[in-house]
Formats: structure tokens, C-alpha cells, sequence
């Protein structure tokens, strides 16, 4: 089995946890995905871009962020391989993407086009309770990260952030993290020290 034929079949194992997709199914799927690679501190999607594709991803680790006018960066929230990445709003309104996606180390993902996938909806029952699998889960999410802010204070936060990442906070920078939670590093530092993590 070629490394393209291992990651899909892998592919195919972590869609089915969401959402039964028969052999058939993933057949009919598989000639529209293509694998590609991005290299450490390269990004997958720059702001302005017109989005067109969704990625799934296989390797690595990524973080999306914001960056002001000012040239603040604030960092929405990072990806790990199993997660599904792209700019929600750019694939379905065919708007300029809000934020970038940059990988920390080197990628890997396996891509398909969001006309693609959209067909495979239409065509496919299978593909269509997938789609709607996958934006529950997201939809779950934002809720969550939403709540996390309104709810927690900043030390509850970083210790949701280490359950939800607990195998990556080694390869985050602090003040990756601390832009993640909205706190500064000195706040960071201070939180960790009360946790006995430094």
C-alpha cells in the first residue's frame, strides 16, 4: 500500500468514526482527494484567500490566527491530525478567508475540493449525514470555545486547553497559548506557577 493509499484508507477509518461511510461509498469518493505537503512556518491559508478546498489532516501540527491591522496576532485555535481544516465562510460564501492557517511543523493533508464534496452530498446519503456529522461537531465547538470565554476564568481556560491538547502543549510556545486563552505570557507564567507546571 502507497503512503496516498494508507493515509486515505486511514482517511476513510476517522470519517467512518463520525458517520458510516460503506466501501462503496469511499470508492465513489476517493478519485477527488489529492495529498500535499506544506513545510514548518509555511501557511495552508493566507487571509484573502478565496477558499476551495477543505483538508484533512494527517500530520503535523497547525494553529489558525487573526492578525489586526495593527499586526497583532491573536490565535483562534490549533489543528491536529483527525481534524478538518479550511475557512467555513470562504468555501460557502465565496468570500475572502478572515484568518490564516500556518503549520508549525511540516503537513500533511489530504484535500478535496469543496464542489467535490458538495456533489458527493447531493449524490451520495452517506456523504450527506457525513457533512452534516462534521458541522455539528463544529458548530459544538465554537459553542464551547464561545462558553470557555464567558464562563471560565483565565486558569480554568488553560486547564481546558491542556485536556482538550494534552498530548501538543510541549510543541506550543507559551505565547502561542497564552494568545489562545486572550491572556498575556506574564499571565501565562503566573498561572502555570500556581498549577506547578514550571
Amino acid at each position: 500500500m502507497n503512503n496516498i493509499e494508507k493515509e486515505l484508507s486511514q482517511l476513510h477509518t476517522g470519517l467512518n468514526a463520525i458517520s458510516p461511510l460503506s466501501s462503496s461509498s469511499w470508492e465513489q469518493a476517493k478519485p477527488f482527494f489529492e495529498k500535499i505537503s506544506i513545510k514548518e512556518s509555511e501557511h495552508l491559508i493566507q487571509a484573502e484567500d478565496r477558499v476551495e478546498h477543505m483538508y484533512f489532516m494527517t500530520k503535523g501540527l497547525a494553529r489558525y490566527y487573526y492578525l489586526t491591522l495593527e499586526g497583532k496576532e491573536f490565535n483562534k485555535s490549533f489543528s491536529v491530525p483527525g481534524n478538518v481544516v479550511s475557512s467555513i465562510s470562504s468555501l460557502v460564501l465565496n468570500v475572502p478567508s478572515p484568518f490564516y492557517l500556518q503549520c508549525f511543523e511540516e503537513c500533511s493533508f489530504i484535500s478535496i475540493a469543496f464542489k467535490d464534496f458538495t456533489s458527493l452530498t447531493n449524490e451520495n446519503m452517506q456523504f450527506a449525514q457525513l457533512g452534516l456529522r462534521m458541522l455539528e461537531k463544529l458548530a459544538i465547538k465554537k459553542e464551547q470555545r464561545e462558553s470557555d470565554f464567558l464562563l471560565l476564568d483565565a486558569t480554568q481556560r488553560y486547564e481546558q486547553f491542556l485536556e482538550e491538547y494534552t498530548n501538543i502543549t510541549n510543541k506550543i510556545p507559551n505565547y502561542h497559548i497564552a494568545s489562545y486563552l486572550g491572556i498575556s505570557e506574564v499571565t501565562l507564567s503566573r498561572i502555570r506557577r500556581s498549577l506547578n507546571l514550571t
